[in-house]
């Protein structure tokens, strides 16, 4: 079964078959119980699997077999035989946009399924009838597989024929980092051969052009802020966007995440934290919220600084929020034609390194002095230039502050070199991968491997090599890039299968490692692993019950693993009917 379809039927059923807030009279969620007979994984490497958990409240007291547990708490303690079935801590992903995700579940969107170009006109059809891709006018198409991006004669012929010749058209890549607009959209934005001829070699690459120098419709990164600038003000109401990203990610066993890019430095208002402020003020944010803004690492320190303590003074106190540090993005994507992602070998068909988005000398002192400060650094990295000159940076910080324990985390690291693989430990710089997308598909092969030179394109997602260097390996899924489901990211981090085959199978991720990665090791991502990520006394009880044993199972069996309940802080907060 491919990647796409296994995602669109994770939705589906997460669609079909959610429920929320279990009623309070049920035994599970009675103050005091105890869950036994049960094969329980804790995650906590001293002691990694147990057979009984008493919960008190919100946090556990005891966890071990039946004998040692059932006499921490009183005689009115529920007493829940789990027959033999198969829990897990809550799961921890270390890069998920929440808010954006559940904003895309209101809207017209395509979720990353790879569709062809009479299918995509199809839904567009039916998203224009029902009102539901439609803004002022403007037809708007969230997650578009990048792919699709493949096929863009194909796009100029459909979406700018007659009836959509007159209507403003954007389809907007799943990647976050890529759009296409139609000939009317383009021309209401003022994006013309003439501006595009105008522009820098440092710029006009972010546009697609035409064998004749129009452009396209192709927009990729900065590029998109031209177009932006005419599109509709979309009001987004963020706290039921939330309430929607909460459900789905507790249908997937989620009770915990790092969001990277709740607004930026420079906002006047945060209104992202602002709407985890109100979910969690009306109880339904039920999920531990790690939060960082998307920063400049070329601009001024100081003042960023400054800017992010005043949302700590603001937001900190919430329950289940913590504003903790920046984003940065050192680069862009990889794949063609985007191809922004930096490399230290240039693309074949360009000879373009691509756009490293950090001066690495302004890095340095933006990481040194986040890390002075105690605030997290988080970037985005993705091609093995990005990765080096990252990990620059947090070596720039050691040096001089000295280890200061914060979990500094590079994401993505589609492409890396073997001389970076052990800096990660020597560092103390957490590894958090989408494994999901590390299988052999148009992605990551078609897309890439004809563009970048061999000696790069073997280091495509080096997880295992990442692991047996003694790099902290965390799970993430980039949700609403693709799916947030753990099992599904998990099987392909075991197997790398996908439509085309497998993707270096050396680099193959133990199961073991993987639930340990969506555990306790995605805990130290969001500076809570004395709080969460594992089943130990004093910590809080983020439990999940799945519908099998994924210890025993097939890796074809994993991706199809459901969540039964998932407890949040003691409560059942997602129920599968």
């Amino acid at each position: 079964m491919s990647s796409t379809i296994k995602i669109a039927l994770s939705l589906l059923f997460f669609l079909l078959s959610i429920k929320t807030q279990a009623q309070e009279t049920t035994p599970i969620n009675s103050n005091e119980k105890i869950l036994f007979n049960a094969k329980i994984f804790t995650a906590n490497t001293k002691m990694p699997y147990a057979e009984a958990v008493a919960i008190k409240g919100n946090l556990i007291v005891a966890i071990g077999n039946f004998n040692e547990v059932k006499n921490a708490l009183s005689n009115k303690a529920s007493l829940i035989n789990m027959n033999g079935q198969c829990i897990l801590p809550g799961f921890i992903d270390s890069h998920n946009h929440a808010l954006q995700g559940g904003d895309g579940l209101l809207h017209a969107n395509l979720y990353d399924s790879a569709v062809t170009i009479e299918a995509l006109e199809q839904y567009a059809t039916k998203v224009t009838n029902d009102g539901s891709g439609m803004f002022d006018g403007f037809l708007i198409i969230e997650g578009i597989n990048i792919g699709t991006w493949s096929h863009i004669d194909e796009l100029n012929n459909t979406f700018n024929a007659a009836g959509y010749a007159a209507k403003p058209i954007l389809l907007r890549g799943s990647d976050g980092h890529t759009i296409w607009a139609n000939n009317f959209l383009l021309q209401k934005a003022g994006i013309t051969t003439n501006f595009i001829s105008q522009l820098p070699l440092e710029t006009k690459k972010y546009y697609g052009i035409n064998p004749n120098n129009a452009p396209n419709g192709f927009i990729a990164d900065s590029g998109i802020d031209k177009l932006n600038a005419i599109l509709p003000e979309i009001q987004t109401d963020w706290v039921t966007a939330g309430s929607k990203a909460m459900e789905y990610l507790n249908s997937n066993g989620i009770t915990a995440f790092l969001d990277p890019a709740c607004g930026s430095t420079d906002a006047t208002e945060n209104e992202m934290l602002q709407a985890y402020q109100k979910l969690s003020a009306t109880k339904q944010l039920t999920t531990h919220v790690t939060a960082v803004v998307v920063a400049d690492a070329n601009g001024n320190a100081a003042k960023q600084i400054a800017n992010l303590k005043k949302l700590q003074l603001q937001y900190n106190n919430t329950r289940n929020l913590r504003v903790l540090g920046f984003k940065i993005f050192a680069d862009g994507v990889i794949e063609y034609p985007t191809q922004t992602a930096a490399l230290s070998k240039p693309y074949t068909n360009s000879g373009s390194n691509g756009a490293l988005m950090v001066d690495p000398l302004k890095f340095n002192q933006f990481v040194t002095a986040a890390d002075k400060a105690n605030l997290l650094v988080h970037v985005h990295a993705i091609g093995d230039l990005a990765v080096t000159d990252a990990l620059n940076g947090f070596a720039a910080a050691r040096k001089i502050n000295g280890n200061s324990h914060i979990p500094h985390t590079i994401t993505h690291i589609q492409i890396a070199q073997p001389t970076d693989f052990t800096r990660f430990k020597q560092l103390g710089v957490l590894a958090s991968l989408q494994l999901l997308w590390a299988l052999g598909d148009i992605t990551t092969i078609d897309i890439v491997q004809p563009y970048i030179a061999p000696e790069l394109y073997k280091w495509q997602y080096p997880a295992r090599s990442l692991l047996q260097s003694g790099a902290t390996i965390c799970g993430a899924s980039d949700w609403p890039v693709t799916s947030a489901n753990p099992f599904i990211a998990i099987y392909d981090a075991e197997t790398r299968l996908g439509l085309k085959g497998v993707l270096d199978s050396t680099q193959a991720m133990p199961r073991i490692d993987m639930l340990y990665a969506y555990t306790i090791n995605a805990a130290r991502a969001l500076q809570m692993d004395k709080q969460i990520g594992s089943l130990e006394p004093g910590k809080m009880a983020d439990l999940i019950l799945l519908d099998r044993d994924i210890f025993t199972i097939s890796p074809e069996a994993m991706q199809q693993t459901k969540v039964q309940w998932t407890m949040f802080e003691g409560r059942i907060v997602y129920q599968q009917q």
